[in-house]
């Protein structure tokens, strides 16, 4: 969205920027804005609201190590997106080499599989909690630096697994969970570091959150594929060292090629570390969409993995007979999800994220389980899949832009953090349920339950459509009414054909005012003083308009005589059947 360029308006912070004149403040704008704070069932936190503000400056208390400098080119902040987006690639095709390279080393080494379990939640559970409890330390440091750090110490951390892997198990589990914490800083301060890159460079956000979940999709094909041919030629110690090597390449493409958006050098803001956890949590639950964004895909990760690990295996092993069925299986949900990304990318600052966000989950979840009790076809299973991968393609996407549109710099890696962990909450529980599940109903049963079960979660982006609507919303600003704004950026397909629609209405003695921009409702039935409505259809000069409202008023006055009249005659038959004396008494 274009900024006014008076000074009374606060500029709203969009996703990507738009060819839109700026729009003159006015009455109704400051309506609507009230209006679109009222409708979202609770006021925004401080923290949001003064995000609506603008970015924190030097000036500002609330300044962040993270804010864009004007100095550096554009030009130069695109070239950095670029780089970055490469460097994620690397680093992550690097850690799926190391998935499998890792637990195959255990094997060969103890060949016990207890052993393999207990390495894969050695990695997992220090991933998991460092993006929480790290995340004051990140936004001290700032992400660029802690993107470097985090990469050198990857490569270092990972190095040493490859060295000593084969000495002790116990000091494996040691330098597995270290590189496992090290790897979320990583991984978080990456896709931090994106948002302030994009601001600087003008870049849509939709657009390189669909590449950057493109990049992670696509490295689950490549590294398993590099994975087994590295092993294969260099062993799993030879597979683990490519990693490492990976950690190493990606520090030294972010350390010269990506510019740290930081105006300065980061100063300690002298906030403390417990507090420092407490604002970020403070935050994530004060929002209202956040948490009710990061539950859905805590159910929809469950699932998902439930998907993955038992419901697919059994069925291809009770049905198909053969394992390659599963390759075909997985190959389609992954290049569904890769298509899937391109093609949303592509489209998606045309698009209202809101429906591509229901469509994603409705198309895309339930009916890649149901499908397994319906149909003992792989080629049916296998398109189903695919159609899967290319839905949910446009969920992740939709999510990382709408953190980046609602959360303050000063405060993104707390609350990415801490919504990453309610996130991946569902990737050990969906296992554990699906495998009771099947064993006490059986698989035909545990799958229709499930899918109910999973179906009846992807309908909360419908049944709360009024907080899920904000998708929508290019801009997170949700002020106070007595804070002017602008209205935010359409994102309705065909957006040029369908213009700003403003209806007053009057029934039952109110006067409310409702708005529409594209197919997006923006306002609905906000109340309006009658003085303030008549005065405004008083300056309109449409005859036909005029003798609609001299009707209507007619009408009301004619109403009101006739009840006013109707309560006189009820008072006078009253005092007729009671004396006054009695009255008086």
């Amino acid at each position: 969205m274009c900024r006014s360029r008076s000074p009374s308006v606060h500029p709203v912070h969009g996703v990507g920027r738009s060819s839109e004149p700026a729009v003159t403040p006015s009455k109704m704008w400051s309506i609507e804005s009230s209006t679109r704070r009222s409708n979202s069932r609770g006021s925004m936190p401080p923290p949001y609201r003064r995000y609506a503000g603008g970015y924190p400056t030097a000036e500002d208390p609330l300044a962040s190590p993270n804010v864009v400098s004007p100095t550096v080119s554009g030009r130069r902040f695109k070239v950095g997106v670029t780089t970055l987006l490469v460097a994620e690639a690397v680093s992550s095709v690097g850690s799926r080499m190391s998935f499998f390279a890792i637990p195959w080393l255990v094997l060969v080494t103890t060949h016990d599989p207890v052993k393999i379990g207990l390495v894969a939640a050695a990695e997992m559970l220090p991933y998991v909690l460092s993006g929480v409890l790290s995340a004051p330390l990140q936004d001290r440091l700032g992400n660029w630096r802690t993107s470097v750090i985090a990469d050198g110490a990857s490569a270092v951390a990972v190095g040493l697994i490859a060295l000593t892997g084969r000495i002790a198990f116990d000091l494996l589990l040691v330098l597995v969970a270290v590189a496992g914490a090290i790897r979320a800083m990583s991984d978080r301060s990456k896709a931090n570091l994106l948002k302030p890159l994009l601001d600087a460079g003008s870049i849509n956000y939709i657009r390189i959150t669909s590449a950057y979940d493109g990049i992670s999709r696509t490295s689950l094909l490549i590294g398993a594929s590099l994975a087994g041919a590295a092993i294969a030629a260099f062993g799993p110690v030879g597979a683990v060292w490519l990693d490492a090597a990976s950690f190493a390449v990606a520090m030294l493409l972010v350390l010269f090629l990506v510019p740290d958006p930081r105006t300065s050098a980061p100063k300690p803001t002298g906030e403390r570390y417990f507090h420092a956890l407490r604002v970020g949590f403070g935050h994530f639950r004060e929002d209202r969409l956040l948490p009710s964004v990061s539950l859905s895909l805590l159910v929809a990760n469950l699932f998902s993995q439930a998907i993955a690990v038992v419901f697919v295996p059994l069925w291809v092993l009770n049905v198909q007979h053969s394992p390659v069925a599963l390759g075909y299986i997985a190959t389609a949900f992954a290049l569904g999800a890769i298509l899937g990304a391109i093609a949303f990318a592509t489209i998606a600052p045309n698009l209202p994220r809101y429906p591509a966000v229901v469509v994603g989950f409705l198309i895309g979840g339930a009916p890649r389980l149901l499908i397994l009790a319906l149909s003992d076809d792989l080629l049916v299973v296998v398109a189903v899949s695919f159609v899967s991968g290319v839905t949910m393609a446009t969920v992740n996407p939709a999510i990382h832009a709408l953190f980046y549109a609602r959360v303050p710099p000063h405060l993104m890696a707390r609350v990415s953090g801490i919504s990453t962990a309610v996130m991946y909450g569902g990737l050990p529980l969906g296992p554990l349920i699906a495998g009771f599940a099947v064993a006490r109903l059986g698989f035909g049963n545990a799958v229709l339950v499930l899918s109910v079960a999973y179906f009846a979660a992807t309908l909360v982006p419908i049944v709360r459509y009024h907080l899920w609507r904000e998708f929508n919303d290019a801009a997170p600003a949700r002020p106070a009414f007595y804070e002017q704004a602008q209205l935010p950026r359409t994102y309705a397909l065909l957006r040029t054909a369908f213009g700003l629609r403003v209806t007053l209405r009057y029934t039952g003695g109110r006067w409310t005012v409702g708005a529409r921009r594209g197919l997006r409702p923006l306002v609905f039935r906000y109340d309006v003083a009658p003085k303030t409505a008549l005065e405004g259809l008083r300056r309109m000069t449409v005859p036909a308009v005029h003798d609609a409202l001299r009707d209507t008023l007619g009408d009301d006055r004619g109403r009101i005589e006739r009840e006013a009249d109707r309560l006189r005659a009820e008072i006078a038959r009253m005092q007729a059947r009671f004396p006054a004396a009695d009255l008086a008494r």
